[in-house]
């Protein structure tokens, strides 16, 4: 995973921060390409980024 501040705890990413901007990017980061990212919003796990799936179905260009 390319982030930098990647927080896990046993393997497993987790978000802290409760602002809009951490929610978005959660599900739309066309900065990578990577379709499951660490949480950034209040939560456990991973989060689908839309951006990069709807790159490779081709539906984004």
């Amino acid at each position: 995973m390319s982030y930098k501040e990647d927080k896990n705890f046993w393997g497993i990413p987790y978000g802290t921060e409760i602002s809009a901007e951490a929610f978005v990017k959660d599900i739309w980061d066309p900065t990578t390409e990577e379709i499951l990212t660490p949480k950034q919003f209040l939560g456990l796990g991973w989060g689908i980024n839309l951006h990069a799936l709807g790159r490779r179905v081709g539906v984004i260009k």
